[in-house]
């Protein structure tokens, strides 16, 4: 049943008083296997793609442009044309104003790359994005974000490792253009905070298709809120959690490191199974929430 071309669906779960519990995992296209025997063993390696390798691979075959003389469509609804074209459908957990009020004269040549057009457009947004099976999700991280779960406490804690740094900017100067007035727009946003300890760490953003102060501000602050989640990182790795997915936000106690039920945002996930050794443990990449 196994062949070049065929799906492999992989759902995580437990044996519990219920019986057998599993939860929606991850899909994957079988690009190659390979048999091997050797001292009297055989095995089967799978190797697989997904929707992150399928939109690697893709490329344009002609030129695409939009937004250049008039608002035909926004980030979200381009953003949704290319991954249409890789073959995966883009869903809304949350979005930001900007995802969907945001035009830009935005063009994609031939030959680009998926994934260079993907984070092209992600650019222009606070939003994140992430794929499960043969669905891309929008998701709006903000501050204000609930943890959904605890580790530390009835979730036990293997090991961990926790980071706090410096922001690597602290002030973004985002420069437009003002077709109707002819002038340039600029715009800085700051961290003030970050600049008493440390000094301005300026980056300078120049987009024309920034045409008003509030988009000037709205790019700035993405910025900004990017650098702020990327100062604070660490992992963790715990028996595995198969409800966990990426960007939920979570708390951590871990008295070892003197944490209390300290806020991160899960950036990554990774699941090791292995049955030999005994492992089924969950490494879990933290962020700044």
């Amino acid at each position: 049943m196994l062949d070049v071309g065929g799906q492999l669906e992989f759902s995580p779960g437990y044996i519990t008083s219920q019986g057998n519990e599993v939860s929606q995992g991850l899909a994957f296209t079988i690009n190659a296997y390979e048999h091997t025997s050797a001292g009297g063993k055989a095995s089967l390696f799978l190797y697989a793609s997904d929707g992150w390798s399928l939109m690697e691979s893709w490329r344009a075959r002609h030129q695409f442009r939009w937004n250049k003389q008039s608002e035909e469509m926004s980030v979200k609804q381009i953003l949704a044309f290319v991954l249409a074209r890789v073959g995966l459908k883009l869903e809304v957990k949350s979005q930001s104003p900007v995802l969907t009020g945001y035009y830009p004269d935005f063009t994609i040549s031939s030959r680009n790359a998926g994934n260079t057009v993907i984070s092209r457009l992600l650019s222009f947004v606070p939003d994140l994005l992430f794929i499960e099976g043969s669905k891309a999700y929008v998701l709006n991280p903000q501050a204000s974000d609930s943890s959904i779960y605890s580790y530390g406490s009835s979730h036990y804690i293997l090991d961990g490792r926790y980071r706090k740094a410096a922001q690597e900017l602290n002030r973004v100067q985002v420069e437009g253009y003002d077709p109707s007035g002819g002038e340039a727009i600029v715009v800085d946003s700051f961290t003030w905070e970050q600049i008493d300890r440390l000094y301005d760490r300026m980056r300078q953003v120049e987009d024309r298709n920034i045409d008003t102060v509030t988009r000037a501000e709205q790019r700035g602050e993405a910025y900004l809120r990017g650098a702020e989640v990327k100062s604070i990182n660490g992992t963790t790795t715990v028996p595995v959690n198969c409800g966990q997915q990426l960007y939920d936000v979570i708390d951590i106690t871990d008295s070892r490191a003197c944490l209390e039920t300290a806020k991160r945002r899960v950036l990554g996930l990774t699941l090791v199974y292995n049955p030999r050794r005994g492992e089924y443990q969950q490494q879990l990449t933290l962020g700044g929430v």
